[in-house]
């Protein structure tokens, strides 16, 4: 922004199409043969399940029932983008039969319309084997950093001799309260394969991590996945992966929109501990 703009009132680029409705979303690109899916989230927090998908499988205009009995064996290549973090391994979906969180992913049903797939998703029946879980932030050990720096950050100078020499030090824990949104675009994305090329239309604000995160997931060269987002109406909740999923399994291209329950719980309570130190004149000596 150059200084002739700061101070007045610019209007978005693309602020009269979204508010006119005449934006395309990642959920309203016509894509011939389109299925769509609908997921069967764990209402455990931790343990095994056991899935009997046979009444779904009956069901009207139902294509396919995805589980971990006959989702694709993923590569999960090694890959770490800038919102990532350093340590921790992200969740490996349908792989198995181990439960990690409520709300994790358990089964796709994939129909010729959303509203049969939906249907045919509540009929799924799971059975739980419960194992103990961590519900409380204040009882769980936290993540710690590696302690080296990541290829973004810049560092200058010995930051920890700073902190320790410093004559004033500020080391205090930050709690983000659980934050609920409502986006005006829906959480949706449209996958397609040809070969072993892959289309994306997401919502994202970020359509190269997006390419370089699915191609490490399904073990494909990124050049070979192409992210299609013009408009962005709201990003923090990705569907990426399981549409690329069904659409992999149906042969088919495959929409995959999330319901609104979803879309307002997408951040969890965060912890951020803020160290940082100062001389007597009031220069930071260190900041994280």
């Amino acid at each position: 922004m150059t200084a002739a703009l700061i101070g007045k009132s610019v209007s978005r680029v693309d602020g009269r199409l979204k508010v006119t409705g005449a934006a395309t979303y990642a959920a309203e690109f016509e894509v011939p043969n389109l299925a769509h899916a609908a997921v069967v989230r764990s209402i455990a927090a931790n343990g095994r399940i056991a899935i009997d998908t046979a009444e779904a499988e009956r069901a009207p205009g139902v294509i396919a029932v995805v589980t971990h009995r006959n989702a694709p064996r993923l590569a999960y290549q090694p890959h770490k983008g800038l919102p990532d973090a350093a340590v921790g391994e992200r969740l490996h979906v349908l792989q198995d039969d181990r439960v990690n969180h409520q709300g994790q992913p358990i089964a796709l049903v994939v129909a010729e319309t959303l509203e049969q797939a939906v249907h045919a998703a509540e009929v799924v029946r799971v059975t739980y084997r419960n194992e103990a879980a961590a519900t409380d932030i204040e009882g769980v050990d936290p993540v710690l950093p590696t302690g080296k720096p990541a290829e973004w950050e810049i560092r200058r100078g010995e930051p920890d001799s700073a902190f320790e020499q410093a004559e004033f030090r500020v080391d205090q824990t930050y709690v983000i309260p659980r934050e609920n949104h409502n986006p005006i675009e829906m959480f949706a994305t449209i996958a397609a394969w040809e070969g072993d090329s892959l289309t994306l239309w997401d919502k994202t604000q970020w359509v190269h991590n997006v390419a370089e995160e699915i191609a490490a997931v399904f073990g494909i060269a990124a050049e070979n996945v192409r992210v299609i987002s013009p408009f962005v109406g709201g990003d923090l909740l990705g569907a990426a992966l399981l549409a690329a999923c069904h659409a992999g399994v149906t042969g088919r291209p495959c929409s995959r929109t999330a319901s609104q329950a979803v879309a307002v719980a997408a951040r969890n309570v965060l912890w951020r501990r803020l160290p940082s130190a100062h001389c007597a004149a009031g220069r930071a000596w260190r900041l994280p």
